[in-house]
C-alpha cells in the first residue's frame, strides 16, 4: 500500500458518540479553506432516543441518499440495520478511485466490523489506500481502532476521541491540511485524559 506516503487519522468514541458530527465540523473547514474532499459521509439519524438508520452524504458531489434503516430492536441483532441498494451503489461510486484521486482529503464513514470481515466498503479501502499523497479519515469505533490497523497494516498519524472538548482542534492539527496547523506527533493516541488532550 502507498501509506508511506500518505496521512491516516482516526476519528473514534463508542457506537453513536459523535464520530460524524465531529467529522461533519471538519468538512465545514476544509470547504472554508477550498480543501478538495472526496469519500462517504454517514450521518445518523434518531427516532425516540434510538439510533433509527443512516443516510448517505457522497462528499464529492455532496448528494445525500438514504443508506439504512433500523430493522431489528437495539442490541437483538448482529447488523440490525436493512441498508438500501441505492445507498451502497453510491457509496461505492463515492469511494472510486477515479472520484477520489484528485481530492486532498478521502473520508470514510465508517469503518468496522463488516469491513474486518472483507464486507461493506472493505472492497474499496486498500485501492484508496494506494493513492499518493492523500490524508485519509476513517470513523472507526473505539472497541476496533487496533484490528482495523492490524487489517489494513498502517499505524495511525493520530487517533482523536471524538468525545474530547477541543477534539476539532486535535482534527485539524492531526490531518495539517491548513497552513497554520502544526502538525501532531505521528502515531500519536490523543485521548481525554492524555497530556495535552484537553480532558479531564
Amino acid at each position: 500500500m502507498g501509506t508511506e506516503q500518505s496521512r491516516i487519522v482516526i476519528v473514534t468514541s463508542p457506537q453513536h458518540t459523535g464520530k460524524s458530527s465531529l467529522i461533519d465540523q471538519y468538512l465545514d473547514r476544509c470547504r472554508q479553506n477550498a480543501i478538495r474532499v472526496a469519500g462517504i459521509l454517514a450521518p445518523g439519524l434518531w427516532e425516540n432516543n434510538q439510533r433509527s438508520g443512516f443516510d448517505l452524504v457522497d462528499l464529492s458531489s455532496g448528494i445525500r441518499i438514504p443508506l439504512a434503516v433500523r430493522c431489528a430492536p437495539q442490541g437483538r441483532a448482529r447488523i440490525g440495520f436493512q441498508f438500501f441498494q441505492q445507498g451502497i451503489a453510491a457509496a461505492a461510486a463515492a469511494l472510486d478511485t477515479k472520484r477520489c484521486m484528485d481530492a486532498d482529503l478521502i473520508v470514510v464513514d465508517e469503518v468496522g466490523k463488516l469491513e474486518i470481515i472483507g464486507e461493506g466498503w472493505a472492497p474499496h479501502l486498500s485501492p484508496l489506500l494506494d493513492l499518493p499523497n492523500k490524508t485519509h479519515i476513517w470513523a472507526v469505533r473505539e472497541s476496533l481502532v487496533d484490528a482495523v490497523a492490524k487489517r489494513w497494516r498502517f499505524t495511525p498519524h493520530a487517533v482523536v476521541d471524538a468525545r474530547s472538548p477541543d477534539a476539532l482542534d486535535k482534527l485539524v492539527a492531526a490531518c495539517a491540511l491548513f497552513d497554520d496547523c502544526p502538525m501532531v506527533q505521528r502515531s500519536r493516541f490523543i485521548r481525554p485524559g492524555q497530556p495535552g488532550s484537553g480532558g479531564n
